[in-house]
């Protein structure tokens, strides 16, 4: 597996939830599956996470994402730093490819870790909207299944 293919498995994980994130109607972003979180809270942790994995390797870059608040990020905020965060984690592929010294880490680990991770709260935004009342239309929740035929936002459009 080459970078460029990291890169991509990176780019469509990230643009599965920017589409996921635009199925949810703005009256649902505080929906919740029972006790979790939110919808609006799923999309900040999954930010959070991937903040913390950059400050371990990229202190520098990770400071420049914003903090957004789980009670009150707007959709704009979390769209936008989704591309931000989504860009320097494709630079932290590059850092972890480029290491020479083994790691607990490899970047397939890792990579693999942080996409199962966001699925999980995919998951759970799925479920809130199912539960609230607003359950998207099937043949757009089908379409997040067929990476093959997305096409990933480019962070700077």
């Amino acid at each position: 597996m080459t970078l460029e293919d990291i890169q991509c498995a990176w780019r469509t994980n990230n643009e599965v939830n920017l589409r996921l994130l635009a199925l949810c109607p703005d009256e649902a972003m505080d929906l919740k599956p029972g006790k979790g979180k939110t919808i609006r809270s799923n999309y900040v942790h999954i930010l959070g996470v991937r903040r913390m994995r950059l400050e371990e390797h990229l202190r520098a870059e990770a400071q420049t994402l914003a903090k957004l608040d789980w009670k009150t990020a707007t959709r704009e905020e979390i769209t936008t730093e989704l591309h931000r965060s989504s860009a320097l984690m494709e630079r932290l592929w590059a850092h972890f490819e480029a290491r020479t010294r083994p790691h607990r880490w490899s970047t397939a680990l890792l990579l693999s870790y942080c996409i199962a991770h966001e699925a999980h709260h995919r998951s759970q935004v799925e479920i809130a909207l199912r539960l609230g009342g607003h359950e998207p239309d099937e043949m757009d929740l089908y379409a997040l299944w067929d990476w093959t035929k997305l096409a990933p936002s480019d962070p700077t459009d």
